[in-house]
């Protein structure tokens, strides 16, 4: 179906025929992955609860029948990655995941494809996203932030030794494993510079402009905003505002819109908590620094300068791994288990997958008294609160759990409006371009009282008791 099929086989061998202008990145005509291409179906696994949503793909809890092993299965949509010329990305993740080795960053284990999809097997973080602790504890610890940064430093070094920048640091894709240590994940905006040690085929690449936008509004550096090109620097950034989130709570650009946002950004208008430490607003005020060759990490002296840092005093980094983590918090209801969340909503693979699967989409009707409608609710897509124009539409302690966009068709016309699901339960109806509120219905007070079961791409299902 597509010609991505060919470079997802355990061995690529692919004429190189085109050039990078110059640059020194190493391309293979003939490239091995260490992380094979398997001959599996979706049918070969129990899907479990959604991790994620992105706009492309979706990354669910798996468990593999025949042994028993659970994975966190990226499922990409063939069709949208054609469409959207997002091949090269795909291509460039799956490459980059493959050579890459270290215990702070997810690792790939294999890849499998049906007429519909393709499927990464990623190893799965049971304690979820950094995002996650933030949020439940309202703000982290200094003790506890610094672990956790320091652990991304780590991590970081490595990826940038390598020669690649991530270009997507966010404590969402800062994801834990069961026993609360730090893994980078989502390599999807990943860009190798030209003394990178990845090799990398010719057809697959992030762009063709380092200075290409992207990333998440709140972590974006002033220098991508002024077009320049990307450097080590940019993932400093995002770690300031990363380990200032931490700290706070909140991101330090939060504002009502992300227009608003990126004007802070390019005036550098941080406002710091008087409880932060000298160490700490010391170390953010200098990863913030306009000028990205100045930030610690990515001077001269390397990263010995930030791990220098009085802030990281009492950080055994040769031994980091070994060292204890903070306590996760748990989800409120939730309680430690080994085993399979039996009460978690789960994936209907209905909308995935060649067979039989395919012919019992809609088959299992959802009512108010259905066992998994037990009131726990799982987050459909991490939107981050802190750089989306439509949190101004939450009331205090609200939380979106499905945004979408949809065609309002009135006779002949149409025109797109926004609809934002929330925890309350609460269906907020948005005008776009006037981003006023032009309706909403509440189903309840009792966030308990909603249950989302999704069973595609583009439809799923509200429970409400």
């Amino acid at each position: 179906m597509l010609a991505m099929e060919k470079d997802f086989d355990a061995k690529l061998r692919i004429q190189s025929n085109s050039s990078n202008g110059g640059s020194n990145v190493q391309r293979s005509k003939s490239f091995a992955f260490r992380a094979p291409q398997e001959n599996f179906t979706v049918q070969d696994f129990e899907l479990g609860k959604i991790y994620g949503v992105g706009s492309y793909s979706k990354v669910v809890r798996a468990k593999k029948k025949d042994t028993g092993t659970i994975y966190a299965l990226k499922i990409m949509d063939k069709k949208f990655i054609t469409k959207e010329n997002k091949t090269a990305y795909v291509k460039l993740e799956r490459i980059v995941l493959d050579q890459l080795d270290h215990p702070g960053i997810v690792r790939l284990y294999f890849t499998f494809q049906d007429t519909f999809s393709l499927y990464m097997a990623l190893e799965s973080c049971e304690g979820g996203e950094l995002f996650d602790q933030i949020t439940r504890k309202g703000r982290l610890s200094e003790d506890e932030a610094c672990f956790y940064a320091a652990e991304v430093v780590d991590a970081l070094e490595y990826i940038h030794s390598m020669g690649l920048i991530h270009r997507d640091i966010k404590p969402e894709n800062l994801l834990l494993t069961s026993d609360g240590h730090i893994k980078i994940a989502d390599f999807g905006s990943v860009k190798p510079m030209q003394d990178s040690r990845i090799t990398v085929l010719p057809n697959a690449a992030s762009d063709d402009k380092a200075c290409t936008f992207v990333g998440t509004a709140a972590y974006v550096p002033p220098e991508v905003l002024n077009s320049s090109p990307a450097t080590f620097g940019n993932d400093l950034w995002a770690l300031g505002c990363t380990l200032y989130q931490m700290l706070s709570g909140t991101s330090p650009f939060k504002d009502a819109s992300e227009w608003l946002i990126f004007q802070r950004i390019i005036a550098r208008d941080i406002r710091f908590p008087d409880y932060f430490s000298e160490e700490a607003r010391d170390l953010i005020d200098r990863l913030l620094d306009l000028d990205p060759s100045r930030r610690p990490g990515a001077g001269p002296s390397g990263y010995a300068t930030l791990k220098m840092h009085p802030f990281f005093k009492g950080i055994d980094w040769k031994n980091l791994r070994m060292q204890s983590p903070p306590k996760l918090a748990l989800e409120s209801g939730a309680q430690s288990s080994d085993g399979d969340d039996a009460h978690d909503t789960s994936w209907n693979p209905s909308h995935i997958g060649d067979g039989a699967a395919r012919q019992n989409e809609g088959s299992n009707a959802a009512t108010s008294s259905s066992s998994d409608a037990s009131g726990h609710i799982t987050r459909l897509a991490s939107i981050d609160s802190f750089d989306s124009k439509w949190q101004q539409f939450l009331e205090p302690g609200e939380s979106v759990l499905m945004i979408s966009m949809v065609k309002k068709i009135q006779k002949i016309t149409s025109k797109k409006v926004q609809l934002i699901l929330t925890n309350k339960p609460k269906l907020i109806y948005v005008d776009p371009t006037k981003l006023i509120v032009k309706g909403n219905i509440v189903w309840s007070d009792n966030p308990s009282d909603l249950n989302v079961q999704v069973s595609s791409p583009s439809n799923f299902k509200i429970c409400t008791v």
